[in-house]
């Protein structure tokens, strides 16, 4: 089947990119891929990227005309953003300000902020400055750097989100985006822990720290990823093995505690099957397994091309943003600006939360909808739920029943965004297709952050963090040199999905007021991971020899930071912060997640409001 791979949304938006390091040259990749134009001026010593700079003007100077071609491109042309970062002198810096003061057209600035020590080339100093390599490899061997650049291009998404929101909220002055409270707050909630408890997270091996069995096993012809962390499925599995239950592993902290012989009875097991088929099957049954695919497996993956993912279905050529546009044939009048936006929140673990989050953050109401039989599974970790879901509203519904899809109907019409992060077939079996959520609300936008999208071979294929990150390349791109690969210490994926799926909704928004059609996203949460090594897949920039970190900081070690990484809840106790501050923002009271289902008392009200004045 044909698939025409739209990604623009943010045509007509001018940037004029003025980054040395490879986080924003990231964030101009993104506006560049979704529509915008973007202008890059340089000195001669940058060494473009095939991956970051596609689709961009390029204007190159030298470092003694660098001011005089900055200050031509500013006052000869209107700009709608402009980005740079702390890497540029101060004094070139000073007189860039003054010339964005003195613009006739004032225009948004975003300025990418670093602590000293993290030079241009950044990924290295930012995964060990943050507590990465802390996490990621054998807790008796020396930590490891997380292959590919996830750090890079996790500030560089960030940079471009903020930058949205800004400009959606009319904002024009200049927004900071602080590239180390992006990478602590990647840590899976462990600086919030840290902060709550005093508990220090250690390296637990190549395996998810909490999920259990969720690892990288050896099979007969390369390695696999394996995850039956439900109880439900971990009963399947052990049936697949051949073996008889174990009582000593019937829960997951049981099989937590005893997770040695639990590896070895799957090793010894995993070894004599082969890499597809224990994928294949294992998703079959509905569990997250994954093939641990190298730079050259992800090139050849049949779903990737089945939804042609690679432009001009070649590799070499590049890679399409992780996600598909849809828009319907109708819309609405009018539009509904940010501080009147509604979201209905149907998503679960990190990926989701996080992405909906961020719009809660920013004063959007968000109303989190959870089933009484099946609620988030990240409440168990209450302080990284916390995290993830300040400042929503909780609701609970079981879609199953009759009188709760009715009143789930009646929230789509009274909202205008929707985010969920099932597999496909869910949203289907309730009749939430996209059609017929348009019937209902024309100009709804839709973001879909499914585990490996709504088309193609792996559709209806589940997964965590580690399954794609396996599947993405960035095991093999991580390890100690001996052909093993290994996951990284926290799920660095989901954050990459989320923000990915922020930054794509903010795009719907801005191209929902040019005719107020409904939009939908189907975002990939594996197409958004392999991002996080685009260079490495279009150039072969990667080296199969060891790099030894040269410091490995844990979250204790991160204080020094505190006064931009933390801010005060309400509620009590402290939170990651947001990663982005502008001047003249009100300081906001950050409240924690409410109890499942505690506001469903307000759902009526929440329905029948109709305050929200499209503009």
């Amino acid at each position: 089947m044909e698939i025409d791979r739209q990604t623009a949304l943010l045509e007509g938006l001018r940037i004029l990119e003025l980054t040395y390091g490879l986080s924003g040259s990231y964030a101009g990749r993104l506006f560049a891929e979704s529509g915008a134009q973007v202008t890059k001026i340089s000195a001669d010593v940058y060494g473009f990227s095939a991956f970051r700079d596609t689709g961009k003007r390029i204007i190159q100077t030298t470092d003694a005309l660098l001011p005089e071609t900055i200050a031509e491109q500013l006052t000869g042309r209107r700009w709608d953003i402009v980005l740079w970062d702390s890497h540029m002198a101060d004094d070139l810096e000073g007189r860039l300000k003054k010339l964005i003061q003195r613009l006739a057209d004032p225009c948004l600035s975003v300025r990418i902020r670093f602590p000293d020590g993290v030079g241009a080339t950044e990924e290295t100093a930012l995964q060990e400055r943050g507590g990465w390599t802390n996490l990621t490899g054998d807790p008796d061997r020396h930590p490891l750097h997380i292959g590919g650049d996830p750090a890079t291009s996790l500030v560089g998404a960030h940079v471009a989100a903020g930058a949205m929101f800004a400009w959606l909220g009319r904002k024009r002055t200049v927004v900071e985006v602080d590239a180390m409270t992006v990478i602590v707050s990647a840590l899976e909630g462990a600086y919030s822990q840290y902060k709550e408890t005093g508990e220090v997270r250690r390296r637990a091996g190549n395996r998810h720290r909490s999920l259990a069995p969720m690892g990288i096993f050896p099979c007969q012809d390369g390695f696999t990823l394996i995850g039956a962390p439900v109880d439900e499925q971990w009963e399947l599995l052990e049936r697949w093995m051949g073996d008889n239950p174990k009582p000593k592993w019937a829960t997951v902290e049981q099989r937590q505690e005893s997770y040695h012989s639990l590896e070895t009875a799957i090793t010894n097991w995993s070894k004599t099957m082969d890499r597809d088929s224990l994928f294949h099957t294992g998703q079959a049954f509905r569990l997250p397994f994954g093939n641990v695919q190298t730079i050259g497996d992800v090139k050849k993956c049949p779903h990737l091309q089945t939804r042609q993912f690679w432009k001009m279905g070649d590799p070499s050529r590049g890679a399409h943003l992780p996600w598909i546009v849809h828009r319907s044939r109708t819309g609405r009048r009018g539009t509904v600006p940010m501080e009147k936006l509604r979201i209905l929140d149907l998503t679960s673990m990190w990926s989701g939360p996080y992405c909906t989050r961020l719009f809660a953050d920013q004063g959007v109401e968000v109303l989190k909808v959870e089933a009484p039989h099946r609620p988030d599974g990240i409440r168990g970790t209450a302080t990284f739920f916390r995290e993830l879901n300040r400042n929503k509203k909780s609701v609970t519904l079981d879609l199953r029943q009759q009188a709760d899809l009715e009143k789930f109907w009646e929230l789509v019409e009274s909202c205008d965004v929707l985010v969920e992060n099932f597999s496909p077939r869910v949203m289907e079996n309730f009749g939430l297709t996209r059609e017929a959520l348009w019937e209902r609300q024309p100009g709804l936008l839709i973001v879909s952050l499914s585990a490996f999208g709504q088309t193609g071979p792996y559709r209806d294929y589940v997964g965590y963090g580690p399954t794609l990150e396996s599947m993405a390349g960035l095991a093999s791109l991580t390890g100690y040199g001996d052909g093993i690969p290994w996951l990284p210490g926290f799920s660095v994926s989901d954050m990459g999905a989320g923000i990915h799926g922020a930054f794509a909704l903010l795009g719907a928004l801005y191209s929902h007021r040019q005719d107020g059609r409904g939009i939908a996203i189907d975002l990939s949460q594996y197409e958004a991971a392999v991002q996080l090594s685009g260079d490495y897949i279009m150039e072969g920039t990667f080296s199969t020899e060891l790099q030894k970190t040269t410091g490995s900081r844990c979250v204790a070690d991160l204080k020094e930071f505190g006064p931009v990484l933390e801010t005060e809840m309400n509620g009590g106790g402290r939170s990651i912060a947001a990663p982005w501050s502008s001047s003249g923002d009100p300081v906001r009271l950050y409240e924690p997640a409410p109890e499942l289902g505690q506001h469903n008392l307000f759902l009526d009200d929440f329905i029948k409001k109709k305050d929200r004045m499209q503009v």
